[in-house]
């Protein structure tokens, strides 16, 4: 892996590029299996680790938009319709709420913590298959060794 788990190039790639990322983290170099096999186990502990970070901090902006959304939501009510002088409808409130820009930037925090999540899912999931094919490979190799031997 070229890109170094936990650095700010690796979490830029998580948001920018989340398939080559993706991709990185989970090749299997077969001419360097042992230290592929080696490493594998310690990869795939971080990303879990890192996916369990991640799925907190989703929750913090999820909790955050909340916040957001009551706080426009009071500062809609405190403001009268300035047409009419007179309190506005729940519509309106919603409406007012909805397009403010602190929950807009709540809500753009929360799509970027969840594309962070899923991104690192993803991965936990591709180094379960890649442990699969690890054992795969590494079982063929032993095979084609031991008929080497013999032969």
């Amino acid at each position: 892996m070229t890109t170094e788990l936990g650095s700010a190039e690796f979490w830029q790639k998580i948001r920018d590029e989340p398939e080559r990322i993706a991709a990185e983290v989970c090749l299997i170099d077969t001419t360097n299996l042992d230290l592929t096999l080696q490493r594998h186990a310690s990869l795939h502990a971080w990303i879990n680790a890192a996916h369990e970070s991640a799925r907190i901090a989703e929750e913090r902006a999820r909790w955050e938009v909340t916040k957001a959304y009551a706080l426009a939501l009071l500062a809609a009510k405190a403001i009268p319709d300035p047409q009419t002088g007179k309190g506005k409808t729940v519509d309106v409130f919603k409406a007012e709420a909805d397009a403010s820009a602190a929950v807009q930037d709540a809500n753009e925090a929360l799509l970027l913590a969840q594309a962070k999540r899923g991104t690192l899912r993803a991965m936990a999931s591709a180094l379960e298959d890649r442990r699969d094919m690890l054992i795969q490979i590494s079982a063929k190799r032993r095979q084609d060794q031991e008929n080497y031997s013999r032969g």
